[in-house]
């Protein structure tokens, strides 16, 4: 497995082809190996040019999030800008609202259009990923949202779970791991903790969740990316390179 950074949690610094470079290099600085970008095409700078700057730092993006419908209705370019800068998995960072109704039939149709990206995709030779936030762990008509997911998506469509939401939820993550095996390109790590009785995003080892048996679990269920993530900071650089020193720790006992 590799270890790395969601470069949302920089995202300040993703103005254009020079705020990719800084960041990218403060990154590798970290140990970072891989990153994940989310809305590339949205930030300013052009697919060759994350080339340019991933070939410099040598830092593969393992996934990406992008928007619903740009893969809906193109996604034979982003399926172009994405082998441009060698990336193999587009991913989607929520769910859209249309389908988010309390209705099994609404949330199988987004099941469909998943199985039908990830049956698209195989031209060229790449995958789709969903990544959770809190409402996936929901019930919908007596049926856990995200169970329902896994259950009706063929096993060529991947997931990214998020450590913190499903913490947020009150989800075991291991057990979910477990569910994914096979199934799961890259992980979310970032920590949970409630101050007085409000959840907060934490860098690692700031919280409450047992990373040493999440990843474990991870390493036995296939995973191959786990990239640290602060979805809000005050000082963003300081919060992932805590991260990433603690993640080195937090590796040495697995």
């Amino acid at each position: 497995m590799k270890y790395g950074v969601q470069m949302f949690s920089l995202r300040k610094y993703l103005k254009d082809e020079a705020g990719y470079d800084f960041a990218f290099a403060q990154v590798r600085d970290m140990g970072a190996e891989v990153v994940q970008l989310s809305a590339t095409g949205g930030s300013g700078i052009s697919a060759e040019a994350v080339k340019r700057v991933s070939d410099k730092y040598d830092l593969p993006v393992c996934v990406t999030h992008d928007p619903f419908d740009r893969l809906q209705n193109d996604l034979d370019a982003v399926a172009r800008e994405h082998l441009l800068f060698g990336c193999k998995n587009v991913g989607i960072g929520m769910m859209p609202k249309q389908f988010r109704t309390g209705k099994l039939a609404d949330i199988e149709r987004f099941a469909d259009f998943l199985n039908d990206t990830a049956e698209k995709l195989k031209s060229y030779d790449m995958t789709v990923s969903y990544h959770n936030h809190w409402f996936e762990f929901d019930e919908a008509e007596g049926k856990v949202i995200y169970d329902f997911l896994i259950e009706h998506t063929d096993s060529s469509v991947l997931f990214i779970p998020d450590t913190y939401w499903m913490r947020f939820k009150g989800a075991d993550c291991v057990e979910y791991l477990k569910k994914l095996c096979g199934r799961v390109n890259t992980l979310h790590l970032k920590d949970y903790k409630k101050t007085c009785g409000l959840p907060l995003f934490r860098a690692i080892g700031k919280g409450e969740l047992d990373f040493v048996s999440i990843l474990r679990a991870a390493e036995e269920c296939g995973v191959q990316n786990a990239v640290v993530e602060l979805d809000m900071s005050p000082d963003p650089l300081k919060s992932m390179r805590f991260s990433m020193e603690r993640l080195a720790e937090i590796r040495a006992q697995l």
